[in-house]
C-alpha cells in the first residue's frame, strides 16, 4: 500500500504515512498481542490483523475545519501536535480524489461572500465545519455545512448562500447527491449540529455493506472505512454462530449496522441505543432491507437491561454484542451484561485500552476465545478489534 500526500508531516491526519504498510500491520499486531496474550489461554486465540484492501481513499467521512485565527483563511485539518492550528488542505488521499475540488470550491465561495469564520475563543462568526461523506460502493457524496446562525437567519439569509455553494459544486463537476446545513449552538469545537436542513438532493446517501443497504444521514454514525467494515461485519456474523432459535442483544446499536447484518443467525435481535434519531435510522434500514426480526429500543443500556423481562421470549439469550463509545462501558452497563448471563459476549472497540478495562470484570465469569484486530484506520496508530468471550 502506497499513499502520497503533499501535507504529510504537517497535517495531523495520516501520521504513519512514511512507514511501509507491512511494518504498520506488524506494529499493530504486536500491540494487540502484548495487550491480550496474558488474558488468553493460548496465543492461537489472537488472529492476524485484517488489512485494509485498498491503497487509498478508504475513509468515507472527513470533518474539515474553517479557520482564520492565524490571519489567513484556511479550510482543512488540525496540524500535527497543534490542535489549535489548521492546515489548509488541497488534497486528501485518505478520503477522496475529489477532495481538492470540493475544498477549493467551498473556500472560494466563503471568501467571495465574506462569510465570517466561527471563533471558539470569541464565540462569534458563522462557518464552523464542512463535513464530507462519500460512500465507497455507491459513490454518493454528502456535504454537511456546520454553521452558527439562528433558524431565522438561516431561512431568510444564509439559505441562499448555501444554495449558491451547491450550485458552485455542481459547476465544478462535483457529483453531489446531498447537501445539508447543520445549525450549531455549541460552545465547543465539535462538528455536530442541533438541527439539519436539506439544501439540495436527497436527505441521505446509501452505502452497501455485503448484501445490505444502509441509509446514512448527516447525524448517522457509520464505520469510517466501508471496506474493512464489511470484513468486520462478516466476522461478527461468523462469531455469532448459526443457531436460529436464540435471541441476541446489540448494545449501543447506533443505526443498526451490526444488528441488521447478523440478524439472519438469530430468531430475534434487540438493538439498544440512546439517540432517538439513530433508532429511527435503524428502523428505516431494517425496513429497507426487509428484515423483520430486529427490534430497536431507545433507552440507556443499563436502564433497559435492568428492567428487561426475558420470560416473554420463547428462546434463550445466546449472545450480547457490544460496540460502545470510545470510552468503553460504564460500570453499571458491565454489571447489567453480567446479570443477563448470555452464553457469549462479542465486544467491538476502536480503543483497546477501553476494552481491556471492561474485561477486568467480565473475565471473572467469561474467557476469551477469539481476538481479531482490523486495520480500520491505515497510516495511523489506531485500529478496530473484535473479542469473543464465552462462559467459563
Amino acid at each position: 500500500m502506497k499513499m502520497n500526500c503533499k501535507h504529510f508531516g504537517i497535517c495531523g491526519g495520516c501520521s504513519h504515512l512514511d512507514i511501509p504498510y507491512g511494518d504498520q500491520l506488524r506494529t499493530k499486531q504486536k500491540l494487540v498481542h502484548d495487550s491480550f496474550h496474558f488474558l488468553c489461554d493460548n496465543s492461537n486465540v489472537i488472529r492476524q490483523i485484517a488489512p485494509c484492501p485498498v491503497d487509498a481513499y478508504y475513509r468515507n467521512k472527513m470533518e474539515f475545519v474553517f479557520d482564520d485565527e492565524s490571519g489567513a483563511f484556511a479550510l482543512g485539518l488540525h496540524q500535527k501536535a497543534r490542535y489549535n492550528k489548521i492546515v489548509d488542505i488541497k488534497e486528501c488521499s485518505a478520503f477522496s480524489e475529489n477532495t481538492g475540488k470540493i475544498l477549493d470550491t467551498a473556500r472560494q465561495w466563503a471568501m467571495d461572500n465574506r462569510i465570517p469564520i466561527f471563533s471558539i475563543k470569541k464565540q462569534t462568526g458563522i462557518l464552523r465545519y464542512l463535513v464530507l461523506r462519500e460512500t465507497k460502493k455507491t459513490k454518493q457524496l454528502m456535504c454537511n455545512l456546520i454553521v452558527s446562525v439562528s433558524p431565522y437567519v438561516f431561512e431568510y439569509e444564509f439559505k441562499k448562500l448555501a444554495l449558491n455553494l451547491a450550485e458552485r459544486l455542481k459547476k465544478a463537476n462535483v457529483s453531489l447527491a446531498c447537501m445539508t446545513v447543520g445549525l450549531s449552538n455549541s460552545k465547543s469545537d465539535v462538528a455536530l449540529a442541533d438541527q439539519n436542513y436539506l439544501i439540495y438532493g436527497n436527505d441521505s446517501i446509501d452505502e452497501k455493506i455485503g448484501k445490505l443497504t444502509y441509509k446514512i444521514f448527516p447525524y448517522t454514525f457509520f464505520q469510517t472505512n466501508s471496506y474493512v467494515c464489511e470484513e468486520l461485519y462478516n466476522t461478527l456474523r461468523e462469531l455469532s454462530g448459526h443457531s436460529e432459535e436464540t435471541t441476541a442483544f446489540d448494545l449501543f446499536c447506533g443505526s443498526g449496522g451490526i444488528a441488521l447484518y447478523v440478524s439472519k443467525v438469530f430468531e430475534k435481535i434487540i438493538g439498544i441505543e440512546l439517540n432517538p434519531k439513530s433508532i429511527e435510522n435503524a428502523a428505516l434500514n431494517a425496513n429497507l432491507n426487509s428484515i423483520k426480526n430486529c427490534e430497536f429500543v431507545c433507552d440507556r443500556v443499563e436502564n433497559y437491561l435492568s428492567k428487561f423481562d426475558f420470560s416473554k421470549f420463547k428462546v434463550k439469550l445466546s449472545t450480547v454484542i457490544i460496540d460502545p463509545p470510545r470510552a468503553g462501558l460504564q460500570k453499571k452497563s458491565v454489571q447489567a451484561v453480567i446479570d443477563l448471563n448470555p452464553s457469549s459476549i462479542i465486544y467491538v472497540s476502536c480503543k483497546p485500552e477501553s476494552i481491556l478495562n471492561d474485561l477486568q470484570n467480565l473475565l471473572q465469569y467469561y474467557k476469551i476465545t477469539f481476538v481479531q484486530p482490523f486495520d480500520m484506520f491505515p497510516h495511523t496508530p489506531h485500529l478496530e478489534i473484535a473479542v469473543k468471550l464465552v462462559h467459563k
